[in-house]
């Protein structure tokens, strides 16, 4: 079973506002009402018949095999690197929480196209992405979003939390308590192997899961969880299962990979710059 390093995109620009287009409200809306329909089309559930995984015996989140998967979101169970591709990006927009997709999905399918017109064969079968999936104010984050125009299974695994108002204290929660209220939850469930439930008290929905899946002996495994959340045609026991696999550290090393990658681009297309 292999794994693939992400996909990953880096900006250029001069740093400041004046670069970017502040997006109106109403501009707002329409991305909102966008998401909104878009939403409709996701699979919630596993959709992928080129590989199944088969869990832990009496653990759905801990996966004991995989038939038929071979590339994760662009390393091999040992992680080694077997293809990557940069583009470099001139961002136009701001980061504005919710709003992912209409920065950086664009960038992002064109890299995919490209690894889909030169090297087929290493198409990933499911992508982890550096963003949210469900566990998103409209259900409808980039994970999604990504997962759903290029027909790819996708995992969210965010590193950071939104705030999913209206359903209870928990998924309410500030992003700055939330890895405290993680902390006692694993601190009181000794059987909770490192994850949390992201439920509303109201619906009774389950949103994501609050996952420490770091294995290295170094990584601190409470402190900070990531976030992750159904994209598209993935369960939410499969993406779980899929981050523990690929997680050394913190972050699932498709992601880490991807970001270590995409920063070295941009050091050295800075220091080009300044040669100039």
């Amino acid at each position: 079973m292999a794994y693939n390093t992400g996909i990953s995109s880096s900006s250029s620009g001069t740093a400041g506002s004046s670069q970017y287009s502040i997006p109106t409200q109403l501009q707002k809306e329409k991305w909102a009402k966008q998401q909104s329909i878009l939403k409709t089309s996701l699979v919630l559930a596993d959709d992928h018949p080129d590989w199944s995984i088969v869990f832990k015996t009496g653990d759905t989140h801990h996966l004991e095999s995989a038939n038929g998967l071979k590339y994760i979101g662009g390393v091999d169970l040992s992680f080694i690197v077997v293809y990557e591709n940069h583009a470099k990006v001139k961002l136009t927009l701001p980061y504005i929480a919710g709003y992912l997709a209409f920065r950086e999905v664009d960038p992002l399918l064109g890299l995919i196209q490209t690894l889909r017109a030169n090297r087929p064969e290493l198409e990933p079968q499911v992508i982890l992405v550096d963003g949210c999936g469900i566990l998103h104010p409209r259900g409808f984050g980039l994970a999604s979003h990504l997962g759903l125009i290029s027909n790819i299974p996708t995992i969210g695994c965010s590193k950071n939390y939104l705030v999913i108002d209206g359903d209870g204290p928990i998924v309410g929660a500030p992003p700055t308590e939330m890895k405290y209220i993680f902390r006692d939850f694993i601190a009181s469930n000794q059987d909770a192997h490192g994850l949390m439930l992201l439920k509303g008290e109201v619906t009774g929905k389950v949103y994501g899961a609050a996952l420490s899946a770091a294995t290295s002996k170094s990584a601190d495994g409470t402190q900070n969880p990531i976030f992750v959340s159904i994209g598209h045609k993935v369960s939410l026991e499969t993406a779980v299962a899929i981050v523990r696999a690929c997680s050394l550290y913190r972050i699932p090393e498709p992601i880490r990979q991807a970001d270590l990658k995409s920063r070295t681009e941009i050091k050295k297309w800075i220091k080009l710059q300044e040669q100039q």
